[in-house]
């Protein structure tokens, strides 16, 4: 397996032949000076690092990552501190555009033909890099914050994407997301501190830059450290400008989409017990008070064509053979409704129900006790 940033000290080999090149064209500041020893100091620690092998910490066996370990890998094992967002087409972005993006994210100006400014983006070839089938680039970006690189891939970022999601993923929705991509775009700390209130801190640079990359191509977002894996939408870019843009990984982007075989034995009991004891929920809820009503759900079959989905409402109104509530998710494929929508529905589509019992426990959900019991397997 190929290392990106310590199979060689490709990184602060780069850094330190830029600075060499740089004092022999046109000369080194003290301040440039002091960065060429530092770069040297750190270019020798690494080598160092590289050439005993035994010092090298492995990855924990059998845990469960959505990497190319030959793309992307963990530097010597360590935690990869990096955000990624998996992406429908491939991206366009340049050593230009690059630099337009860190400097609208963060307001840092970049100055044009300063050899000494400690702010710069330029490409870079790793030298383990395989030139033919090698598509991604690599791009370093030197700012106030660390050093930083961008890598933008023009194949996926897992090898046979379908079949691991396939394999791997049981909400719908973030399946297809993981499916469709194409080609990635991440942006990563190269030089990880090892120290989890540095490598947060990385994390809001990180989170920053990569926000001002967002578009329409993009599918969802991975953090490879956490191994979590979330669906994008243009609502979660105020999660990741702010303090702590891994919250964005706490909760699903949407309401998970979870299929389920119609022949489902536990499934197909589970939704008869819900109907049959349907008086059961009809008489909590005409007793309950306005404020308690409101959490008062059920879950019922919406259909458009041959397609259908089973999504949760919010109860406003029973009549025989009827409900009326507002719609709680958004769904995955159906187009005619969405969520906040008050629909009107009929007794025959109902598959479950669920309302708050006195002691603060509840009553119902029966098909997602069935779902608990399958997650579990």
């Amino acid at each position: 397996m190929s290392s990106r940033i310590r199979s060689f000290p490709y990184l602060s080999s780069t850094l330190l032949g830029y600075l060499v090149a740089r004092l022999c064209l046109s000369g080194l500041s003290g301040w440039g000076v002091a960065a060429l020893f530092v770069a040297a100091v750190w270019f020798c620690h690494d080598l160092v690092r590289w050439l005993l092998p035994s010092l090298r910490p492995t990855a924990s066996p059998g845990a469960p990552s959505p990497r190319r370990t030959e793309a992307h890998p963990d530097p010597l094992g360590e935690p990869l501190v990096s955000l990624v967002f998996f992406l429908s087409e491939a991206s366009l972005a340049d050593e230009s555009s690059i630099r337009r993006c860190v400097s609208h994210a963060l307001g840092i100006r970049f100055p044009v033909n300063d050899p000494d400014s400690d702010a710069f983006v330029m490409p870079f070839s790793p030298p383990d890099a395989r030139k033919k089938e090698d598509q991604i680039r690599h791009f370093m970006v030197r700012i106030p914050a660390g050093l930083f690189a961008v890598l933008v891939s023009r194949r996926p970022y897992i090898e046979n994407p379908k079949e691991f999601a396939k394999r791997s993923i049981r909400d719908k929705r973030l399946r297809h997301a993981v499916e469709q991509h194409v080609a990635w775009i991440s942006v990563d700390l190269m030089d990880p501190a090892g120290d989890l209130h540095s490598n947060r801190k990385a994390y809001r640079t990180i989170g920053k830059i990569l926000a001002a990359m967002a578009g329409p191509d993009c599918l969802a977002i991975y953090c490879p450290e956490l191994q979590r894996c979330n669906e994008f939408d243009p609502g979660l870019i105020e999660s990741l400008c702010g303090d702590d843009p891994l919250c964005l990984f706490e909760e699903p982007t949407f309401e998970p989409v979870i299929e389920i075989a119609d022949n489902h034995p536990k499934m197909a009991e589970a939704v008869r017990e819900a109907v049959n004891r349907w008086p059961e929920f009809v008489a909590a809820y005409e007793v309950s008070n306005a404020l308690l009503r409101e959490r008062f759900i059920v879950k019922a079959e919406f259909r458009e064509g041959r397609k259908s989905e089973f999504m949760w409402v919010s109860v406003r109104n029973i009549r025989i053979g009827e409900i009326t509530g507002i719609l709680m998710n958004d769904p995955h494929e159906l187009l005619e409704v969405h969520r906040g929508a008050r629909v009107t529905f009929s007794l025959d589509r109902l598959n479950d129900w669920l309302y708050p019992d006195h002691d603060g426990s509840h009553i119902g959900g029966f098909t997602l006790d069935v779902l608990a019991d399958d997650d579990d397997k």
